[in-house]
């Protein structure tokens, strides 16, 4: 399954390669293009990456949660949402 953040990627770097502005019209003329938000795509990588490093560093799962939420202003419960495929892994 393509995800929007994927299409958005092949979108940018169809952008970088083309010569004209002609080709990304012939390209791309009439679509609509979803951007996906900061926070769905860097925020969240970054939570992510934070996580794991400090998990790395022996601090307590409960204690790196709450350090995220405090420092991406978010909701203990979002910070959970957020790292859940890696504190939780899938055995499939």
């Amino acid at each position: 399954m393509v995800t929007t953040v994927e299409l958005f990627e092949e979108f940018f770097n169809k952008i970088k390669e083309c010569d004209s502005i002609t080709d990304i019209y012939k390209e791309f003329g009439g679509s609509s293009i979803y951007v996906p938000s900061y926070k769905s795509v860097c925020r969240n990588e970054e939570i992510l990456n934070e996580y794991e490093a400090m998990s790395k560093d022996g601090r307590s799962g409960s204690g790196i949660i709450r350090k995220l939420a405090s420092k991406y202003d978010l909701s203990v419960s979002q910070i959970y949402a957020i790292t859940k495929d890696i504190r939780e892994p899938s055995l499939f």
